[in-house]
């Protein structure tokens, strides 16, 4: 994956999945309108912001990925899994409360109807199958991972060798510390348990790292991550464990192109 100046907007990009005909883009937070502790391209019209300069945001990031106005689901930390189609592309874009429902994953099967969950520290996961046509947005935090939100995900594809699966900037180990219950709950989901570090007393928890196992547990082969630790990078991404309730939201934006 790389990071990409699109416009006035910066977004980590999976080439491989270009490759395959699929956009699938994790915006950073520069090139938008909102102020501080929102700024700049704050993208979560529930985090506080002022919400025309949410919506704004959104259109810009729309117009740079050269996409329709994308779905949203109002994300509650679940494994809920919900379609888009053609009559409801755009839903919550910028209004919540005609958003797709309560739910962390979208997947569509028609090309052009962009997807979208939004994070800030969570691990935001595209799921692509060019066999199938398919296409997913995924929003795992480690109470949708410990509810099963990748293994229902990938319900919704015919045969997961054939998925491609993207894991964007999130929150890394290294800033992760959690405890003994939340590691627990997270191993409980996953064959061969969470990934974590011991660092002298405190425990560490590797979500993009148990998301990838979890991934290949199912039979997924095509896993790439991103680089980047949102927590580690103040000027490029928003983080809920550095800066507290008060911060913004970066989003994954997922399309078939055709």
């Amino acid at each position: 994956m790389e990071s990409r100046v699109l416009g006035d907007v910066r977004a980590v990009v999976s080439r491989r999945m270009e490759s395959d005909g699929f956009l699938v883009a994790f915006t950073e937070r520069s090139g938008g309108v909102s102020g501080e502790p929102f700024a700049s391209l704050n993208l979560g019209l529930r985090s506080g912001d002022d919400p025309a300069d949410v919506a704004q945001n959104r259109r810009r990031v729309a117009d740079a990925l050269g996409v329709s106005p994308f779905a949203c689901v109002r994300q509650v930390h679940g494994a809920r899994v919900v379609r888009a189609g053609k009559a409801r592309a755009g839903a919550g874009f910028e209004d919540p409360s005609t958003a797709l429902g309560d739910a962390d994953a979208i997947v569509t099967t028609t090309a052009g109807v962009a997807l979208a969950v939004l994070a800030a520290d969570c691990v935001p996961v595209a799921l692509a199958d060019a066999r199938s046509g398919r296409v997913a947005a995924v929003h795992a935090g480690w109470r949708g991972i410990a509810a099963g939100v990748i293994g229902q995900a990938l319900k919704h594809f015919p045969d997961p060798a054939d998925v491609l699966a993207a894991i964007g900037p999130a929150i890394c180990v290294d800033h992760y510390e959690v405890g003994e219950d939340v590691a627990f709950s997270v191993s409980a989901a996953i064959d061969g348990g969470a990934v974590t570090e011991r660092r002298g007393d405190a425990l560490h928890l590797d979500l993009p790292a148990s998301i990838a196992r979890a991934l290949k547990a199912t039979g997924v082969r095509s896993v790439e991550r991103a680089e980047e630790c949102t927590a580690h990078l103040p000027k490029r991404f928003f983080s809920h464990r550095r800066d507290g309730e008060r911060t913004g939201r970066q989003g994954l934006v997922a399309m078939r192109v055709g």
